[in-house]
């Protein structure tokens, strides 16, 4: 069964701890300090049933941090509030936090009612509490009046928590494992211990695992969840997980155990943030912050695509972070002034890992929408030149196939398993058939355009290339000419000015002893348009040209062939003097007609004399 997480949040001593240990049984404060102090200063974990994990999470502000890193991953939140206190400013704050990181549901524990003499007191300290709920996801939220000396609505509140957890709608399983490290210590004769909560995927004893942005990947030596000895975890448990090899310097909070392939360590990130109501901040470009993502707190400057951000205000802006975090598609986040600390913002990533120049990243991260479908169909109509599979995307997105398929628009073609958008599709089609054209238009008397040539022009990957060749081709708009392209319906037709010239040049070749001419030799008689005609005469199958520069005319071919045949007929060699003899040629010509009937398989060469071919 997935976990459902339950975060307590509040101001410090308003009894957030004591409340877990009387649902719960367990003390939550594990550390001296803690118990010393007489309050949570790192996150605490407990079990209210086999599927329902607590996180109490510190609710001192020098300590908010950690308060952050557990309610990353939390379902609902336990908002404690103290009736004899009411509404204090870590209160506020802890409601803006659990809010920004979207938590949809939460239920509110009002402690201490023993402390309160008067019940119009705790009236009024709950309807306050309604006023502050206005306009946020928790404006139903139960309120529960709880004692823990004496004892009073335990009862009421566990078996309120269980009704509330049965609602959640669990998130979708990434597909892969991922688990945001909150914890780490060192067990003797066990070595290096991380504990965290399950983001998605499962893990098992022996599987491979890489610890980012360490990055080396090892074997899982053991799990525990709930505190016993378990053989893999799932989305949502707690898990506490013994790697072989990893030292307590190589893994820290803030660093996440991964499946290999689908996280990088990254330091810039495109985020669409939204500044919290009340706040006095404004965020404006070049501002260091403090970015609180899963378990990591790093510092980052924000480069905004408006010029500043106020109370209420939301837009898309590029961080620059101090250190490398571990960043998926639409995680969440909390940003916090940098001195003196206080949560101005959160919002979620829009892209966790931006490439290109910077100003290209700039107009990227002005463009990009909220909305992840829409994203996805920008992200995919970015790359139309160069498509990307749907193994690349999904990878990409931080998502599973089937759900990256689920999402995406009936505006989506995938191509050879590439995805690209219908409207980029037929601009490729077109830019193709627009290149072929273009060169037939300025090069009337050629037969088709080269590959390499085509494929520079066009500028598509390898694979799109081949992907639109074939569709082409398959619906009768272009086709294969030796070793190009040509638009289907493509003939060439000599022009009535050019006529005299082409049947100069099909005079001088069917004349000459020596069977073939260089374009120098036919350029002194005919002139600088002789190229383009023998190219005109090629494509109508009348002259070859044997070799760069070197032509013949087709009827000189075709009665090599048969010479040759009749000769193979009677002899099993030909060679080089017997070839010039029979056609009364000097070495110079033979050698290149010889290569050309080599090269067309009509003869074989061994050492200097030649082979019958295949295709004599």
């Amino acid at each position: 069964m997935t976990q459902i997480v339950i975060g307590t949040s509040g101001h410090i001593d308003h009894g957030k701890t004591a409340l877990v240990k009387a649902l719960t049984g367990t003390d939550t404060d594990r550390l001296e300090q803690e118990k010393e102090r007489g309050m949570t200063i790192d996150l605490g974990f407990a079990f209210l049933d086999d599927s329902i994990t607590i996180i109490d999470v510190p609710g001192h502000e020098k300590f908010i941090r950690n308060m952050v890193a557990g309610v990353s991953t939390i379902h609902i939140a336990l908002l404690v509030i103290a009736a004899d206190d009411g509404i204090m400013p870590q209160t506020r704050e802890h409601l803006n936090i659990i809010s920004l990181l979207g938590i949809k549901k939460a239920v509110i524990a009002l402690t201490k009612i023993d402390l309160v003499s008067e019940p119009e007191w705790i009236d009024l300290v709950e309807e306050e509490i309604r006023d502050i709920l206005l306009n946020t996801p928790f404006e139903d939220a139960p309120i529960v009046r709880t004692s823990v000396n004496p004892e009073t609505g335990i009862d009421t509140l566990r078996t309120q928590l269980i009704e509330t957890a049965s609602f959640v709608q669990n998130e979708k399983d990434r597909g892969f494992f991922r688990m945001q490290v909150d914890r780490v210590f060192v067990k003797k004769g066990f070595g290096v211990v991380t504990t965290g909560t399950v983001l998605s995927g499962k893990l098992s004893v022996g599987d491979d695992v890489v610890c980012l942005p360490e990055g080396e990947k090892r074997k899982v030596r053991g799990i525990q969840s709930h505190g016993n000895s378990v053989q893999n975890v799932t989305m949502g448990d707690r898990a506490a997980i013994n790697i072989s090899g990893l030292s307590k310097e190589q893994v820290w909070r803030g660093s996440e155990l991964v499946e290999q392939g689908f996280f990088k360590p990254t330091k810039r990130i495109i985020v669409n943030i939204s500044m919290i109501q009340g706040t006095g901040w404004q965020i404006k470009s070049k501002q260091r912050v403090r970015v609180h993502i899963g378990t990591s707190e790093v510092l980052g400057r924000i480069t905004l695509t408006d010029s500043t951000l106020k109370q209420g205000e939301t837009g898309n802006c590029i961080i620059a972070l101090e250190e490398p975090i571990i960043a998926a598609m639409d995680d969440r986040f909390v940003i916090r002034s940098y001195s003196p600390m206080e949560t101005i913002a959160g919002g979620k990533i829009l892209d966790p890992d931006p490439t290109g120049s910077w100003k290209e990243i700039k107009l990227w991260a002005q463009d990009l929408s909220r909305n992840s479908d829409e994203r996805y169909l920008q992200f995919i109509s970015r790359h139309w030149i160069s498509p990307k599979s749907v193994a690349d995307w999904s990878s990409k997105f931080h998502i599973t196939r089937e759900d990256l398929l689920g999402s995406l628009s009936t505006n989506i073609e995938i191509m050879d398993e590439l995805c690209v958008t219908k409207e980029n599709l037929m601009k490729s089609k077109t830019l193709f058939t627009e290149c072929v054209e273009t060169f037939h238009k300025h090069n009337p008397y050629r037969a088709f355009i080269g590959l390499k040539s085509l494929q520079d022009q066009l500028g598509f990957s390898s694979t799109w290339f081949e992907v639109i060749k074939n569709i082409l081709i398959s619906e009768n708009m272009i086709k294969h000419v030796e070793s190009g392209f040509a638009m289907a319906e493509h003939e060439i037709s000599i022009s009535d000015k050019d006529k005299d010239k082409a049947n100069l040049v099909l005079s001088n070749l069917s004349r000459t002893p020596n069977l073939v001419l260089t374009e120098k030799e036919l350029f002194t008689e005919i002139g600088s348009s002789v190229v383009k005609i023998l190219h005109a005469l090629k494509a109508q199958h009348r002259v070859i040209e044997i070799q760069q520069g070197m032509w013949m005319d087709y009827q000189h071919l075709v009665k090599i062939q048969e010479t040759i045949r009749r000769w193979f007929d009677t002899h099993d060699i030909l060679t080089v003097p017997e070839f010039k003899e029979s056609f009364g040629l000097t070495r110079k010509t033979a050698i290149p007609i010889l290569e050309y009937l080599d090269k067309n398989r009509m003869t074989v060469r061994r050492g200097n004399d030649r082979l019958k071919g295949e295709k004599l």
